[in-house]
């Protein structure tokens, strides 16, 4: 038995998918060299890693008092380890701390999961991973209506995604041939109604490659809901990548509501109810060192809602989803990056709940100061008519809730190392 060696790692070992951006790796290399077809080389026993995250954010609010300043310290920090005895075993688990301490809830440190999972194959046909894996269904940046394991992004402009992964078990069967995979899901939570806490469900998935275009067909089921369907395409066109997302469902984890005569009351579902998203995207040069990303992307949500009294409703009764309120959306993005060493960007992004004409501008830049380290200027700011989404202020005809202000701007500054 001879002793592992540690050693720096000179690029990123491949890690699996993921919320935050893939961290540098400091792999720990078996002191014997695994033998494969190619002859020998190095295999990773064990890869540690991680990723920090520092922001200053200052929010600005507008109430019945006046303005108000309100300062947060938000700190995160993700660790894991990546396990491969062999070719055929694979282990991951990565967990994250959380910490503010200007918030009264992150004062107090919390510890979460984020994916713990092992993975192994049979025959290199058919592939299992089982325990909390990421997963993200779709092609679009802000709505995804065939992300059926997941719920929705409420913040999807920001730097990091802080969903956790999926408890489930996962059967991948590539089909290189075809360019193809058919994946088998089955899922397991304890998010049931109070009669009966553990909920059962699953998924089936097939992603095909058709010429120059990619086509998924979802169908999704869990116990105490009816059965989702979704169909997902992106093709390139010369210099333009088109790629549109459908979904067909027939209930929601959220009540939905309707006005009527005698007031407020539940919605029934008369009939499937179609979510549909798409959108176009293009890059090209400016100059020699200059390179532009244009994105436009609009969804349709049969769910949604156009009466803005029920705005205010939806928040009294817990039913608010963010950016799935309204019936219509839509977005424009355009981004500028240098070519340098640092990499320097700025974007621009504008998202609209089109329904009831409110907007949300956000500007960010970002810089790499060092090979591990990238510094993210941003600035938010909604505007359009006061008492709509990103406006929000209760109307207390419609239902009591305690005052509150609307934001007038989110800027902040974050640090990413990663480790």
């Amino acid at each position: 038995m001879q002793p592992a060696t540690i050693t720096p790692a000179d690029e990123s070992a491949e890690t699996p998918e993921q919320a935050t951006p893939a961290p540098a790796q400091v792999p720990i290399f078996d002191a014997v060299p695994s033998r494969t077809a190619e002859g020998q080389r190095e295999r990773d026993l064990l890869t540690l890693g991680g990723l920090y995250y520092q922001r200053a954010e200052f929010l600005g609010f507008q109430g019945s008092e006046g303005r108000t300043m309100q300062p947060v310290l938000p700190s995160l920090a993700d660790v894991f380890i990546d396990i491969q005895p062999s070719d055929e075993l694979r282990g991951f688990v990565r967990g994250r701390l959380l910490y503010d301490a200007l918030d009264p809830v992150l004062s107090t440190p919390q510890v979460t999961l984020d994916q713990f999972w092992f993975r192994f194959g049979l025959g290199k046909r058919v592939f299992f991973t089982i325990g909390r894996q990421q997963l993200r269904w779709g092609s679009n940046k802000v709505w995804n209506p065939t992300d059926f394991l997941q719920e929705p992004n409420p913040r999807p402009l920001d730097a990091l995604d802080l969903r956790t992964g999926v408890d489930m078990l996962k059967v991948n069967i590539p089909w290189e041939a075809m360019a193809s995979n058919l994946w088998l899901i089955a899922t397991a939570d304890l998010k049931g109604p109070a009669s009966q806490r553990l909920r059962y469900g699953g998924a089936v998935r097939a992603e095909v490659t058709l010429g120059p275009s990619e086509l998924s067909l979802t169908a999704a089921f869990q116990q105490g809901r009816r059965p989702r369907y979704g169909l997902g395409w992106s093709v390139g066109v010369g210099p333009l990548d088109f790629n549109t997302e459908v979904a067909l469902v027939r209930d929601s984890l959220a009540r939905t509501w309707q006005l009527t005569g005698a007031g407020i009351s539940e919605r029934p579902y008369l009939g499937p109810q179609l979510l549909a998203s798409g959108g176009v995207e293009t890059t090209f040069r400016l100059g020699d060192v200059y390179r532009a990303n244009v994105r436009l992307e609009g969804f349709y949500n049969a769910l949604g809602y156009e009466d803005r009294p029920l705005l205010t409703w939806v928040h009294s009764t817990g039913d608010y989803r963010p950016l799935f309120f309204g019936r219509t959306y839509g977005l424009i993005q355009v981004r500028v990056d240098r070519r340098s060493q640092a990499e320097p960007g700025i974007g621009l992004s504008v998202m609209s709940n089109l329904s009831d004409r409110s907007y949300l501008a956000r500007v960010d830049g970002g810089i790499g100061v060092l090979r591990d380290v990238n510094v993210q200027a941003y600035l938010e700011m909604p505007f359009g008519e006061r008492g709509s989404e990103f406006l929000f202020e209760p109307d207390s005809t419609v239902a009591e809730l305690p005052s509150s202000s609307h934001m007038l701007f989110r800027a902040g500054l974050g640090v990413t190392i990663r480790m």
